[in-house]
């Protein structure tokens, strides 16, 4: 195990320092890969906390379905937060910032699919419906039940799933009909906010990006700041108008989501802290409790629970 975890260290400071000016540049989006060329999205089955605490806020560059089956938690999109509940549906932008939490307990179903999936973007239906979207120049509602398209928009997202699942050039097919009609009937029920100016949030996306990858290092306001090249007073402000929390508490959350990985995965729970950033395990502790609801023990010992 120490062993182990020398290696673990030594590798992380031989990556760093490899780090190439291409893959700086890849730090202004998510790292998971979410689709290719041959298969253009990804599924994944969601349970907050079972799976993780939180999803802190984040991008990336494909668009995103999640329809709700169990519980209630708060939905961030961009610089809005918005609660979402069972049955809802949530469609997110390219691009988007949005984070999801809650207090109880939040299951859904997800898709991650790349703009590839509604068409080449030539025809006039991509540039006037479609594009609006990927540019950030209109924005998506959440579609709740009392929506008068709600039925369609819950059959398209729900065939959407099931193709996502089975994963085969047929399913793909029919996946691609049925994100066309989806995004038909949000525009159908009025769920498509007209043409506005897209949120110049580039700052934070690169502090956030900064964020992902220092997470276990000593970072300070100042060195974020630093960053972006806003003054300390600014960059605070205008993190916390975007991320709805200060950027000192989103530092925390991340990098309690990432200790929850690693308790998850097998490492020591001091381990965990440290590799995550903490340099004192009380503080840790207290940060665990108090973000993920029990201690760091408990956490482990009902999800090792759960799997047996």
């Amino acid at each position: 195990m120490i062993l182990l975890r020398i290696s673990k260290r030594r590798f992380h400071h031989i990556a760093e320092q490899e780090k190439t000016g291409q893959q700086k540049a890849d730090m202004e989006k998510e790292k998971r890969v979410h689709s290719s060329i041959l298969i253009p999205y990804s599924y994944y089955s969601s349970r907050i906390p079972d799976y993780f605490p939180f999803v802190p806020l984040h991008w990336h560059r494909e668009w995103e379905l999640n329809v709700i089956t169990e519980g209630r938690g708060a939905v961030r999109l961009g610089e809005k937060e918005t609660e979402a509940k069972a049955g809802d549906i949530v469609l997110i932008q390219p691009e988007l910032l949005h984070a999801i939490t809650t207090d109880d307990r939040l299951f859904y179903d997800t898709v991650v699919f790349s703009s590839d999936m509604f068409g080449n973007g030539e025809d006039r239906s991509y540039r006037k419906m479609v594009h609006p979207l990927c540019l950030g120049r209109a924005c998506l509602q959440i579609a709740e039940e009392k929506n008068v398209c709600y039925k369609e928009i819950r059959e398209c997202a729900d065939t959407v799933i099931r193709c996502a699942r089975e994963n085969s050039a047929e399913a793909d097919l029919l996946m691609k009909g049925e994100l066309l009609r989806l995004l038909w009937f949000f525009y159908e029920g009025g769920l498509v906010s007209g043409n506005r100016e897209p949120v110049q949030n580039g700052e934070i996306k690169t502090a956030i990006d900064y964020m992902s990858i220092h997470y276990a290092e000593n970072i300070t306001i100042a060195d974020l700041a630093g960053q972006v090249n806003l003054s300390q007073s600014y960059f605070m402000q205008k993190f916390r108008e975007m991320a709805g929390m200060g950027a000192a508490e989103y530092l925390n959350r991340l990098r309690i989501q990432k200790a929850c990985e690693e308790i998850l995965s097998g490492s020591s729970i001091s381990g965990a802290a440290f590799d995550c950033g903490f340099r004192n395990l009380s503080n840790f502790n207290r940060q665990f409790r108090m973000m993920v609801g029990c201690t760091p023990r408990e956490y482990r010992g009902r999800n090792v629970a759960e799997e047996t």
